[in-house]
């Protein structure tokens, strides 16, 4: 057993944790946002705290992600740990929020977890160091800008799959600071300090705070239960897309019939509980 890389899935794996628990208690009073200025006021000021708390431990998760994709030599392995935070999410979402848990969202999150497990299970070291394209970043952004270009006007437009589109964006948004931080580290050849002499990690804290913002809305129309597996299922899609164009990393056939299991996995969570909004 690689020591460092063991090191690197327990850090990746606190990471995940405190993100999605972090973001199950925004979840639990992100509606104390909707009164604005009178959050201050003494009858809304703890519930103001506590969602405060859930941001305070999302942002947490950033700094651990940056020293779990030291520890290790893909982006994709670290977010593939997001299935680990996705199972305590969902003993908060059943324990801390009460919402209700059926059989398509215990088989849609057992399938994600799954698809989460193969594609760490079959990872392979890379022989050599990275090699970053800048034409084959800019080329993967564009493809996926297109995506949600046009779902999310269908889904302001005819009020359905909010929470699959939305968590999606947070997902993808995440994914795309991850792997803006992984070539950070790969242009400075992994030294911790000289990345900030780069705009890559000041490019990933942006998204970062373009995903926390996202996460507010689209809690405040969709259930945790739903809207974090797709936020954990695009943020491990995403590195694992961007890593072919970027670094031109191959996966294992395993691995993306484990995409494919984590894929299958979001489609059932959000036909469980797909919303109308009113």
């Amino acid at each position: 057993m690689d020591w460092l890389l063991l090191g690197g899935i327990l850090v990746g794996s606190l990471a995940t944790i405190s993100m999605n628990v972090g973001k199950g208690i925004q979840k639990m009073k992100v509606h104390v946002l909707v009164k604005r200025s009178a959050v201050f006021q003494a009858e809304n000021r703890r519930d103001f705290l506590i969602w405060l708390s859930g941001v305070g431990l999302t942002a947490s998760s950033a700094a651990l992600f940056s020293v779990a994709l030291k520890m290790t030599d893909k982006s994709s392995i670290v977010s593939s740990l997001a299935g680990v935070g996705l199972v305590a999410l969902i003993i908060f979402s059943h324990s801390v929020l009460r919402e209700k848990i059926g059989f398509l969202e215990i088989s849609g999150g057992f399938l994600i977890i799954t698809g989460t497990i193969l594609v760490g299970l079959f990872d392979v070291n890379l022989s050599g160091r990275q090699v970053y394209s800048s034409s084959g970043l800019f080329l993967s952004l564009a493809i996926i800008f297109s995506f949600f270009a046009v779902l999310i006007p269908y889904s302001l437009k005819t009020k359905r799959l909010h929470g699959f589109v939305f968590g999606a964006l947070v997902g993808t948004l995440i994914g795309l600071g991850i792997i803006l931080a992984d070539i950070a580290l790969v242009k400075v050849e992994d030294n911790l300090l000289r990345q900030f002499t780069t705009p890559y990690p000041y490019l990933a804290l942006f998204f970062a705070v373009s995903a926390l913002a996202v996460t507010q809305f689209a809690f405040l129309r969709g259930r945790a239960i739903e809207v974090v597996p797709c936020i954990n299922s695009f943020l491990i899609l995403t590195p694992i897309f961007l890593e072919y164009f970027t670094f031109h990393t191959l996966l294992l056939p395993a691995q993306y019939i484990g995409i494919l299991v984590i894929v299958v996995g979001v489609v059932i969570l959000s036909s469980a509980k797909e919303r109308v909004m009113g």
